[in-house]
């Protein structure tokens, strides 16, 4: 993404971009860089056409394309839900046997995938610019969200920062929006705290599933039992499965730790943000493998009975909770 970025600042463009994959957040900010950064605002009217792939052809967006510019250097013509088109675009062949070489063609397939053996994509990403927008791993999310906070001159506490990592994990777009959303909520700083989180993007600093791993991982049971009384009361943000879920997974990580000869690649291996480390670095003290391996089948049992399979039909949420905090405490 970074170098289609660059070749839109330094104008050195391509004819034909075709944008594609499972990561909605990459297309969009590349859309957007597209829309307003190669024709100047006062010339948009005539040479910046912005189509959606339902409600036109691959022959209209080629003629588009082969239109010249009118008091401006480029013309851009933007393709949204391209996908749309994906049995037509083999009527590219002949644009690109000849592109414009003052239009820069952008197609947004907003698809996990393409056909890369079709002849098409080939030419495509031989002769253009074929992207595909990947979903990140957890363990780049810090690094995401640190990049994403000098864009935006805004500085968070360690702290709010787990908060927001935990919570929004490799949610890419939501990040966007929840730092937009402390910009405009507090307009005379761009330094956050916890408390900020709380009040503005309403994740409780106190009872959320960071803390709730937290406090497993440190072996605090009261404060384990104080978290779960909380979502026990509190179903509609904290809904059992979604809590058994985030469990299920800390607790087989926590079994991989164990089993990792190299520690120092804990990060990388097991697929986790550096900023938790310790956290699965205490839960293995506290935790042996044996006693791991129990937890996880009891964890997906409960998940089972949660959905109403092999227990009481009457089983209540707080029930959930209550047999969950027997299951963790050490």
């Amino acid at each position: 993404m970074e170098s289609i970025l660059r070749q839109i600042e330094s104008k050195n463009l391509a004819q034909v971009y075709v944008l594609y994959g499972a990561e909605p957040y990459y297309l969009k900010k590349l859309s957007k860089a597209f829309e307003e950064s190669i024709v100047p605002e006062d010339a948009r009217d005539f040479n910046r056409h912005i189509c959606y792939g339902k409600d036109t052809s691959i022959g209209a967006v080629i003629q588009l394309a082969r239109a010249l510019p009118m008091f401006s250097d480029k013309t851009v013509v933007l393709v949204r839900e391209a996908q749309h088109l994906a049995k037509q675009m083999q009527q590219l062949e002949l644009y690109l046997d000849n592109p414009n070489p003052d239009c820069v063609l952008v197609l947004v397939l907003h698809q996990k995938s393409i056909d890369k053996r079709l002849k098409i994509f080939k030419r495509l990403e031989k002769e253009q610019v074929l992207f595909e927008s990947k979903p990140i791993y957890e363990n780049k999310a810090g690094q995401f969200l640190d990049q994403l906070l000098s864009e935006k001159g805004i500085t968070l506490s360690l702290k709010a920062k787990q908060l927001l990592l935990f919570s929004l994990s490799t949610d890419l777009e939501r990040y966007e929006r929840e730092l937009d959303k402390l910009r405009i909520a507090e307009l005379t700083t761009n330094s956050f705290e916890v408390e900020h989180i709380e009040k503005y993007i309403g994740i409780h600093r106190n009872y959320n599933v960071f803390e709730l791993t937290k406090s497993i991982s440190e072996a605090q049971t009261k404060r384990t039992a104080d978290i779960l009384g909380y979502f026990s009361r509190n179903i509609k943000e904290h809904p059992p499965l979604a809590t058994l879920a985030v469990l299920t997974t800390f607790f087989i990580k926590v079994f991989r730790y164990h089993s990792l000869t190299n520690k120092s690649e804990a990060s990388r291996v097991l697929g986790i943000s550096p900023y938790f480390l310790t956290e699965y670095q205490k839960a293995a003290q506290n935790y042996p493998m044996k006693r791991l391996t129990l937890i996880v089948e009891q964890l997906k049992q409960l998940d089972l009975k949660c959905k109403g399979v092999g227990g009481s039909p009457n089983t209540s949420d707080s029930q959930i909770y209550q047999e969950l905090l027997y299951i963790v405490r050490t």
